[in-house]
């Protein structure tokens, strides 16, 4: 009874959503225009964080050798969107020194206990010049304000209740590195800089609980999306570093 009454919730706040607030390009495809203008025939691009489906795009004008990271076996194991998987944490990648040209990181640095000691791994195993990719969420964002609130051995059930996503697809998350100002200081540390820095604000998909709470919060996002001085509050950190030594 309950769930269905949380299907036809989210069905109609999907309708508002898709009326009031649409995307003319989500958040992955933002990601993945930047690694499509930071490929080049015969690199080697490794996907931190791959799960069971790879965000590297697909192109077929140029050889590329594409690498799947996760701590999870099943998910690399059906992943098919990979050429080789590697079954490790981000803090120890069993790659050589400066051995890959992209590094991609999808909603990964959240979860990160010892970003510092991250960083470093994924700056060891970049190539000059190379490129690290990522998106992460902004700690500021009404979204992440309340994930914090929320105890994480609830996050689980409370994902897959409201947005069906699959309990076993969430992690433990800390924020230790997810604003801007300490990214930079961070990265930059590891010989990464910044080279553009995109603040995106994805659709209300955490409040399709309540149609309501759902509008609010639509009309709430196309003030922070108005100005520019408000972008600190949008929801996704997305930006592209390259390794400078």
């Amino acid at each position: 009874m309950l769930k269905n009454y949380f299907y036809s919730v989210r069905q109609k706040c999907w309708e508002i959503i898709d009326k009031e607030y649409p995307e003319e390009k989500d958040k992955y495809s933002i990601v993945k225009d930047l690694i499509t203008t930071s490929m080049k025939n015969g690199c080697v691009i490794l996907d931190a964080g791959c799960g069971h489906e790879s965000g590297i795009p697909v192109n077929n004008n140029i050889n590329i050798k594409k690498l799947g990271l996760d701590m999870v076996l099943e998910d690399v194991r059906n992943n098919k969107t990979i050429d080789f998987g590697l079954v490790s944490n981000i803090n120890y990648i069993p790659l050589k020194n400066k051995s890959v040209d992209i590094i991609i990181c999808n909603m990964v640095f959240e979860h990160l206990h010892e970003p510092e000691r991250a960083f470093a791994e994924l700056s060891r195993v970049l190539k000059k010049d190379g490129y690290l990719i990522f998106m992460t969420p902004c700690i500021y964002n009404i979204v992440t304000f309340i994930n914090r609130l929320i105890p994480n051995r609830f996050h689980g059930k409370l994902g897959n209740l409201l947005t069906c996503v699959n309990e076993s697809g969430i992690f433990p998350t800390f924020y230790r590195a997810n604003t801007i100002r300490n990214l930079r200081k961070m990265l930059s540390r590891n010989n990464l800089i910044e080279r553009d820095l995109i603040m995106y604000q994805p659709p209300p998909y955490a409040f399709v609980f309540s149609t309501i709470i759902c509008t609010f919060v639509i009309r709430y996002y196309h003030i922070i999306n108005k100005y520019n001085w408000l972008e600190f509050l949008r929801g996704v950190i997305i930006a592209r570093y390259q390794k400078v030594s």
